[in-house]
């Protein structure tokens, strides 16, 4: 059994008392990464072998703690956890949740980058409150901000760091990477290498393009997203689409075809259906689609709603509806869920003409005989006529 003596020595050389503690670094200067303090565990295993040997002690117990306990109780009273004030300050850092990443690798990460003060001024908290929880994701949070703050920082979305691209229906593929190339920081070259090979994606189209397998939404990233990994995700939202709308696999092409051509012609949602309506007439009786659209995408002459008499009678143009029969060889556009779903439902109607006799309402006459459609023909020259602010459209 131990003797005064020893629990004199025991209690005299409590570990880790330092005479003076250096203060804790104003919030307003950044820290620098330091490794957890483990002080917290250690004095809960001194307290464990203190009270050990006050019970092994057997006789005098009473005494012993009545000379040693208050200074054990003050001795852990008074352990303070290095923690900051407020919400923080300049400069941000990023923060990265990982799936599965539990509370005490969140606390180590902000401690260890300077967001906090220490492990365990958030490590205590969460424990404390087992229903606190964050989402995976990066974050940017600032520097020396207190543990709450940290914790209620770093489960608000708006700190939510991503990539956010919006993709518009209509556009073309090459269109498509320019914009996410802008957005998401990627060079062209890399989102081009990206495209170059559809059976990575498991697309095989005849055109050899993934013109059109692109769904146009918008799409939010971590930072990071690789050229491959945007592509992926859009193709696969296609492929969703496709599948969700019951479209077999062997008829994605043709559909998306059509609704790429749809896409580039309507502008209000029911003509979507009165468009895909004259567009199947035609192809049931094996008459020319005769879409501008489609020689526009081979030529990349967007700046006028028409086309040229050469351009109508190049046979060079495989995209060349005047001249070819059937629907071109491939999408020419991004197709939106509207234009898919036209394509696979279209209105009843006996239309085989369409033509846009406002292009600034997008105003557009659907007419069975070709006599109807010189008629809308001429209201539509008429309207270019009428002044020099139409003109600039036709």
């Amino acid at each position: 059994m131990a003797d005064d003596s020893d629990f004199d020595r025991i209690f005299n050389t409590l570990p880790g008392e330092k005479p003076d503690s250096p203060p804790l670094r104003p919030r307003n200067q950044p820290s620098t990464p330091r490794r957890p303090q483990g002080g917290g565990w250690g004095k809960r295993i001194f307290a464990g072998v203190a009270l050990a040997i006050l019970v092994l002690s057997g006789t005098g117990i009473w005494l012993l703690w009545n000379e040693y306990g208050t200074r054990i109780i003050d001795y852990f009273a008074q352990e303070e956890v290095a923690n900051f004030e407020g919400g923080g300050a300049e400069p941000s850092i990023e923060i990265v949740v990982n799936p599965g990443d539990i509370g005490e690798t969140v606390a180590r990460n902000l401690a260890e980058a300077g967001v906090t003060a220490s492990f365990e001024a958030v490590y205590e908290i969460l424990l404390q409150d087992a229903t606190i929880t964050f989402q995976p994701g990066t974050y940017r949070l600032l520097t020396g901000m207190s543990a709450d703050s940290a914790i209620a920082a770093l489960r608000d979305p708006n700190n939510r760091v991503q990539i956010e691209i919006l993709i518009t229906e209509g556009v073309t593929l090459q269109r498509a990477l320019e914009i996410i190339s802008e957005e998401a920081s990627l060079s062209l070259d890399s989102l081009t290498e990206a495209v170059a090979d559809p059976t990575i994606y498991g697309i095989n189209p005849p055109t050899g393009s993934l013109e059109g397998y692109l769904f146009p939404a918008t799409y939010t990233f971590e930072p990071g997203a690789t050229a491959g990994d945007i592509v992926a995700r859009m193709v696969e939202e296609m492929k969703d689409r496709l599948e969700s709308a019951g479209v077999a696999e062997d008829e994605w092409h043709e559909t998306l075809t059509l609704a790429a051509l749809i896409q580039r012609e309507a502008r209000f949602e029911d003509d979507f259906y009165r468009v895909s309506r004259v567009f199947t007439n035609r192809l049931d009786v094996s008459m020319p689609l005769q879409s501008d659209a489609t020689i526009t995408y081979w030529t990349g002459e967007y700046g006028s709603a028409g086309t040229s008499d050469a351009d109508r009678a190049d046979e060079g143009n495989p995209y060349n509806t005047y001249v070819r029969t059937g629907l071109p060889p491939g999408p020419i556009s991004l197709p939106g869920e509207l234009a898919i779903d036209a394509a696979l439902n279209p209105v009843e109607g006996e239309w085989l003409y369409f033509v846009s006799v406002d292009l600034r309402t997008g105003e557009t006459v659907f007419s069975e005989t070709y006599a109807q459609h010189l008629r809308a023909v001429e209201q539509w020259l008429s309207w270019c006529g009428e002044s020099e602010e139409n003109g600039a459209y036709c």
